[in-house]
């Protein structure tokens, strides 16, 4: 292990033993203990907790320096910046960070976002929104997302910059997920070994304690030897409430992690938009929807209540709250594989309910984390007429993007927290080609007109089509810049400032499925979202910097009816959704994307995946930028003759490229493809991979998004005088820039070129979990 690592991990027990920071049985296995008094372990979800409050109240004596500072350097070039002075002459903005789920894809993306905020980030301050993260009072995480901030907040609050000091390949430091899961499964080496078998002893303590095991507690607990690996056994004796009794956290000096999780109920194999989101907090676990509308003391869950009230008096479970089982409950993809493949995953599953669980188990679910006892059974806190949740004896947890939520608004959106901005990542895969088209934002912001959402309030947003053509979904984006517009919702809720995924440096959009990453390419990975955040280091927008400031005001400048400097006035025309909608008149897959999330494959025969890698001093593993455009039409380029087309082959060289490598580019002008093209008889293609990137012309894409913007506007007066005309992109097909780079012999993402590769490259993907689970099983 290296020195550093060898620090950090004796930074972390330092602190474990100095607050007693275990479980009580030292274990994974909760304990039967007395409840000091407290008669009553849930309350009404009418407020936040006094707890919070207390709590909230020290974190902002913080940001009110960390955003004052923030601000007075994003506004330094205005022509008048009196504004900040004036803001906290009378109030603190308050602000969140959402991070977006997404597997490791959303880890490392949200890393490079969170970086970009952080001062402790080397060139945050000068190249990015350093000391942005030190003024947030929240940050909140689900699957992917909660892997990230799991990270940061069970590592005591650690840096991505000081991961990434530590990264390697191989040394078991954080997010080492460099070792394909097949091969770490089938290894005999003693620390493998001793994981796997400290898993198993894990859950036979929990099952012998008398609660329920499932295979989610050993997702949860495998997870944890990438996020925690300096903890003892990954996290298996570390609690959620522990949390409370961090220095960083108990002085405010961190903001709040809040993770979500949804709930199933009895006759339920999977969770909607409809179904319960619970909150993950160091204080409290519980839902502010109308379905429970209570929340439990994070300390005594797992205690048999009925109706908040211990059944046995002063006695009170302690350690259920574990870190890698909560965690897990926010990121659990067992129940996704088991219930939305065929049989032949069920069947393997199935199998390994049989290896990991004790054989007289009778837990009826075991694709899901049961927290039974139910914490809320008989509470009478629930508003309207759907009891379900608190009569079941137990709760089923799945991940909390399960429902289409992808993006953790609603803990950061609740007007009892009082945000004014919220600033969040999407790395969610609703395209072909692992791009986001917006649909969790459409999620939340429909939810609130749901019975279940009736006491929340978003934004208006565009539908996903709108995005798409607007270019929405490709760069940052202001919902909800004036409030006044909000008033028919439930409540203003805060400015969302959207930062979608895309290329910057690095081809970001890998599947969910794909769960081997070498340090190269994580690091690729953490500094595209580095560029995410500052529009490429404020390259495409050196104003973007201001732009931030002027998001982060705008709630409290409203507020105190402050006039609004003219810079964030031209900042506001050019982020801000002005409610243009942009419709095509022929609805094509390429134009309304399939919003569904990582969509399971049929079966995983990986016959079609092409995987193309190369070897020696050919490979490189950045992009580089050649000088040549290229437009494929793959239907013209199968029926092209000498006779029936002209085309011409040129062949560049990429002055980048070291050491005198020659990268090429080939144009191929087709114009019959063309002119069919424009009757809509063909479609482009962009086919992208880590070995052959296919890139949209940046020029191209703000020149259509511009014509559709103006074509909406058009389409918006139309609509008002009750016109049902739609609009028609005049725009053609963007010009592709196509850019060669290598990938490492040693890579694990497989290149896939074909027009599915999102589904194809997650069916490798899908095929490596299953032969990962059952290769562990082999390993017993």
């Amino acid at each position: 292990m290296q020195l550093q690592n060898i620090v950090a991990a004796a930074s972390i027990l330092s602190y474990l033993y100095t607050v007693d920071a275990w479980s009580p049985t030292d274990s994974y296995a909760p304990a039967q203990g007395s409840c000091n008094g407290n008669t009553n372990l849930v309350r009404e979800a009418n407020g936040l907790s006094t707890a919070e409050t207390e709590w909230l109240a020290k974190r902002e004596a913080n940001t009110k320096v960390a955003l004052k500072s923030f601000l007075e350097r994003a506004t330094k070039d205005f022509s008048d910046n009196s504004i900040v002075d004036q803001i906290f002459n009378s109030a603190t903005p308050r602000a969140g960070y959402a991070s977006c789920g997404g597997g490791y894809r959303g880890t490392f993306i949200d890393a490079g976002i969170a970086a970009a905020m952080d001062e402790r980030t080397v060139g945050a301050n000068e190249h990015g929104l350093g000391g942005l993260l030190q003024g947030m009072s929240y940050m909140t995480g689900l699957s992917g997302g909660t892997m990230f901030t799991s990270t940061l907040l069970f590592n005591n609050w650690t840096s991505v910059q000081d991961i990434v000091d530590q990264m390697n390949d191989g040394d078991n430091s954080i997010w080492d997920i460099s070792v394909s899961p097949l091969a770490l499964a089938t290894s005999t080496d003693t620390t493998t070994q001793k994981m796997l078998g400290s898993i198993l002893t894990a859950i036979k303590e929990k099952y012998d304690a008398g609660f329920d095991v499932t295979l989610a507690d050993v997702y949860g607990l495998f997870t944890g030897y990438y996020l925690y690996p300096s903890l003892p056994d990954g996290g298996a004796t570390y609690l959620w409430s522990d949390v409370q009794e961090m220095d960083t956290f108990k002085n405010g000096e961190m903001p709040m992690v809040i993770e979500l999780s949804s709930a199933e109920k009895t006759d339920e194999t999977a969770v909607s938009l409809g179904s319960t989101g619970f909150e993950i907090t160091p204080f409290e676990f519980g839902s502010w929807d109308p379905t429970i509308n209570a929340f439990t003391d994070m300390k005594y869950l797992g205690t048999d209540v009925s109706n908040g009230v211990p059944t046995n008096e002063d006695e009170c479970v302690t350690g259920f709250d574990n870190a890698s089982f909560l965690t897990g409950a926010s990121s659990n993809i067992v129940n996704y594989i088991y219930y939305q493949g065929n049989a032949m995953y069920r069947s393997a599953v199935s199998t390994l309910k049989s290896k990991f669980l004790p054989s007289n188990s009778t837990v009826e679910r075991f694709d899901v984390n049961i927290i039974r006892p139910n914490p809320f059974k008989d509470t009478e806190y629930f508003d309207g007429s759907d009891k379900d949740l608190i009569d079941m004896d137990g709760l089923y947890m799945v991940d909390g993007g399960f429902g289409g939520q992808n993006i953790p608004f609603t803990p950061l959106m609740r007007k009892e927290r009082n945000l004014d901005v919220v600033f969040a990542s999407d790395t969610t895969y609703n395209t072909a080609d692992v791009w986001p088209t917006g649909s969790s934002l459409v999620s939340t912001y429909t939810r609130q007109f749901m019975a279940i959402g009736k006491t929340d309030a978003f934004p208006y947003v565009p539908d996903t089509e709108t995005m798409v053509n607007l270019g929405i979904n490709k760069k940052p984006t202001f919902f909800g810049c004036d409030s006044s517009n909000l008033t028919d919702l439930a409540y203003v809720p805060p400015l969302v400032v959207y930062l979608p995924n895309r290329a910057y440096s690095f081809n970001s959009n890998i599947t969910t499925w794909t769960l081997t990453y070498t340090k190269e390419e994580r690091l690729a990975m953490i500094k595209n979202g580095f560029e995410i955040a500052t529009r490429n280091n404020f390259t495409d927008d050196p104003d973007f910097l201001g732009c931030v400031g002027c998001a982060v005001m705008r709630r409290k400048q409203e507020q105190l009816g402050l006039e609004w400097p003219s810079e964030c006035e031209q900042c506001f025309q050019r982020y801000c959704w002005n409610g243009t909608i942009a419709h095509s008149r022929n609805t094509s897959s390429d134009s309304t994307p399939d919003t569904t999330n990582d969509v399971l494959p049929d079966s995983v025969d990986v016959s079609s995946i092409v995987i193309n890698q190369c070897s020696g001093d050919d490979c490189y593993s950045t992009i580089h930028t050649a000088t040549s455009t290229t437009v494929t039409c793959h239907e013209c380029e199968e029926n092209k003759t000498a006779e029936s087309a002209s085309y011409t082959t040129t062949t560049v060289e990429c002055e980048e490229c070291e050491e005198g490598h020659t990268q090429a580019t080939t144009t191929v002008e087709c114009e019959e493809c063309e002119e069919e093209a424009q009757n809509g008889n063909h479609k482009y293609t962009t086919v992208t991979s880590l070995a052959t990137t296919t890139e949209v012309c940046e020029e191209c894409e703000e020149a259509q998004a511009t014509a559709m913007a103006n074509s909406g506007s058009n389409a918006s007066n139309n609509d008002s005088n009750g016109s049902n005309n739609v609009v028609i992109s005049s725009t053609s097909s963007p010009t592709i820039l196509q850019v060669t780079t290598g990938v490492p012999t040693y890579s694990a993402i497989s290149v896939v070129v074909n027009e599915n590769i999102g589904n194809s490259i997650g069916l490798k993907g899908l095929a490596t979990i299953i032969t990962l689970m059952a290769a562990m099983v082999g390993v017993f």
